[in-house]
């Protein structure tokens, strides 16, 4: 058995997603058939931009970065996501290749999910084609965000962009600070914001001296969102 995480089920996983956990019981019972929970190790590919691959992902615990290479070579992190997070979907909806490389920033578990199952879903299912395309809209708009800061932005500027990334979607607020639910690595931030782990060391230690920030427990408190966010409005 892998260390970390102990294995969830595939009923567990399927029952995160804000997607797939509305389906009807048949068709979240043929998903299920069509379903093998797998690990990943921190750093392996799942899959590569272009690949042909014949299922999505739906993640249960840890963190996966949809990747794309920008003309200078570098690989720029387009999305990053997390627990009851659908990734691959697009290119299952569009019958393509895969847009963008899928790599595991933290050791994981997923539920490897077979496309053509999903595909008979989608086609007779008018409010799953609904949902999925506002979802794909927003997605596809944040993204573009990302993309600005993570293919031009300083290594402060990434950083920030990442912890308020996951404050979207992981941050539980207490007053006036907002807690990170993940527990992130430094070498994890590093990785998702493209910098080196001495770097994220450097600029997470000022901003905790300066107080922007409290870490516990591999967990992130962003004590003043306004000064944080500062240093992305620079």
């Amino acid at each position: 058995m892998p260390a970390g995480d102990p294995k969830p089920s595939t009923q567990s996983i399927l029952q995160s997603s804000a997607v797939l956990g509305s389906l009807a019981p048949a068709e979240m019972d043929l998903l299920a058939l069509n379903s093998r929970v797998t690990y990943a190790e921190r750093g392996e590919v799942i899959w590569l931009k272009g690949n042909q691959v014949d299922f999505f992902g739906l993640l249960g615990t840890g963190f996966v970065k949809m990747v794309r290479g920008n003309s200078d070579g570098v690989d720029v992190t387009i999305e990053l996501m997390g627990p009851g997070q659908i990734f691959g979907m697009m290119g299952t909806i569009a019958t393509t290749g895969c847009p963008l490389s899928a790599i595991a920033v933290t050791p994981l578990w997923y539920l490897r999910i077979a496309k053509r199952p999903l595909l008979e879903i989608y086609e007779r299912n008018s409010d799953l084609k609904d949902f999925l395309v506002r979802r794909l809209t927003v997605r596809f708009h944040g993204a573009i965000d990302v993309i600005a800061k993570m293919s031009t932005a300083k290594v402060d500027e990434r950083i920030a962009a990442i912890l308020f990334t996951l404050a979207e979607s992981y941050g539980e607020r207490h007053g006036k600070s907002l807690t990170l639910q993940v527990p992130l690595t430094r070498q994890d931030i590093s990785e998702m914001a493209g910098t080196t782990t001495e770097s994220t060391i450097r600029v997470l230690s000022r901003w905790q001296k300066s107080g922007l920030i409290t870490t516990e427990k591999h967990l992130i408190t962003i004590v003043d969102e306004f000064e944080l966010g500062r240093v992305l409005r620079n």
